[in-house]
């Protein structure tokens, strides 16, 4: 304890001391203070100087137990701050005592008389506060314990979740993840059961659950909802999630996805990028919740629902947006499926290429080769992405590995099939050199964290990619 928490000590210790000592004189010898027996002065003075002993010395004792306090907190095997409500209490009590004792010894009360009209007052206003004081040595409950701290995001009830901003003696003030200021009484969060998502440290696991049909063989269930979660950690990277079967029912089989969180108030947005993952990973598998039968579906959605998967994924892949309906069926048609199983390389960096993968089910990662000829992640892919579109349109090499974190089910299409479509319809070509130049510019902004560890080809716009993809499938060039 440093030198000047003692010196806090020494003006109320040398009050009260000079105090005494002239209370004493006063008291015993009050000529040597100058003042006869029959002096009128020397009962105020000396009744001066008992009360100034009286508060000096309450004044010394409540430096004292917050001197001691501060010794007990830092003591702790977690040093923290003390308790200032227990602090505030012990010093009131202390200059409540020094009141009773300025009664009784300097004013001469009867003591009986000062405790019965005390105790009567005390119980008329326990009753009354009853509340409050089960509040407030609450409170001093929880300043020893130490359950949550300011900051700390707790559930002290039932749908009651707020961060930490004040505690006072009587309530904890918490401030929830909508802006809502919460205030909830020490003897509520005492006496309950208390929820701390920020100890002992402030990411915790959670779960999505959701149930799937029986028919669905829980191998693939559990690869489809681990990838869909996967894709969330192109946000997240930290979510760190896996699956679990729970529970069989007449829904069919439940299924846990758990993932971490960093904390609570990140909870809502990382829940929304796995569940948002996991339902795009079960459209594109062609499943779906289980939920109630409906006797009549729109017409959009049971047009939706009559396509195959292949025919979904060339609808939904922006890449193909100028191609019509039956073109994209045609091409559905000339899909050819590829299995890969978990850790296989889909494609390598480098080799020669001339089709596009579209990611049915599953979850990869891509990876580029540094300087060093080490391969670093940079991205993942998720069922509805599709990757090789540059090698499919100009036959350039692959610019990427791609590596399975999952099982996975990819369909494949190369350039034989597409070939005819463009020599009927040149037109699709400049709609395929624009949308393919607007996804290497949003690919260059992903790669650009990378730039200091890694070697990247300058992407090209529009004008380069149509040029190439004439010579590579051998269509004239229009002007």
């Amino acid at each position: 304890m440093p030198a000047s928490a003692y010196r806090r000590l020494a003006l109320p210790a040398a009050v009260a001391l000079a105090a005494v000592v002239v209370d004493l004189l006063l008291r015993r010898a009050p000529g040597l203070a100058g003042l006869g027996p029959e002096n009128f002065l020397l009962g105020p003075i000396r009744d001066v100087a008992g009360v100034a002993a009286w508060i000096a010395g309450a004044w010394f004792a409540s430096r004292l137990v917050d001197l001691l306090l501060r010794r007990v907190a830092v003591a702790g095997t977690q040093p923290a701050a003390y308790p200032r409500l227990l602090s505030d209490l012990m010093r009131g009590a202390v200059f409540i005592l020094a009141a009773i004792g300025i009664l009784v010894f300097v004013f001469d009360q009867e003591a009986t008389g000062l405790i019965a009209t005390s105790s009567v007052l005390i119980a008329v206003m326990g009753f009354a506060l009853r509340y409050v004081i089960s509040d407030v040595f609450s409170g001093i409950a929880l300043s020893f314990d130490h359950p949550y701290r300011i900051g700390d995001w707790i559930e002290p009830g039932p749908g009651v979740v707020g961060k930490v901003v004040e505690i006072t003696w009587r309530t904890t003030r918490l401030v929830t993840r909508d802006g809502v200021a919460v205030v909830v009484p020490n003897g509520l969060i005492a006496t309950g059961r208390l929820v701390n998502y920020s100890d002992p440290a402030p990411s915790f696991r959670t779960a999505l659950r959701l149930s799937l049909g029986a028919e669905v063989a829980p191998t693939r269930a559990k690869q489809i909802l681990l990838a869909g979660a996967l894709a969330a950690t192109r946000l997240y990277p930290e979510l760190r999630p896996d699956v679990l079967a729970q529970e069989c029912g007449e829904a069919g089989v439940t299924y846990a996805v758990r993932f971490w969180v960093p904390d609570f108030e990140q909870e809502n947005a990382c829940r929304d990028a796995v569940t948002s993952g996991v339902l795009q990973a079960l459209r594109r598998a062609g499943l779906s919740p289980a939920v109630p039968r409906r006797e009549f579906l729109p017409h959009e959605e049971s047009a939706a629902l009559a396509r195959t998967p292949a025919e979904s994924l060339l609808t939904d892949t922006a890449l193909f947006s100028a191609f019509s309906a039956e073109e994209r069926a045609v091409l559905a048609e000339h899909l050819v499926e590829r299995r890969m199983k978990q850790g296989a390389t889909v494609v390598r960096q480098g080799e020669p290429a001339s089709s596009v993968f579209f990611v049915r089910e599953g979850a990869l990662e891509v990876r580029l080769a540094n300087a060093n000829g080490e391969e670093v992640a940079v991205n993942r892919l998720a069922a509805g992405d599709l990757f090789g579109e540059m090698s499919l349109l100009t036959g350039e090499p692959r610019s990427a590995s791609i590596v399975a974190l999952t099982d996975v089910a990819l369909y494949e299409l190369g350039k034989e099939r597409l070939l005819p479509m463009l020599t009927e319809r040149p037109e699709l070509g400049d709609a395929l050199a624009d949308l393919m130049a607007a996804r290497q510019r949003w690919g260059q902004a992903r790669m650009d964290a990378f730039a200091d560890a890694h070697q990247f080809e300058p992407r090209s716009g529009p004008g380069p990619i149509l040029s190439r993809m004439r010579r590579f499938f051998g269509l004239p060039d229009l002007g």
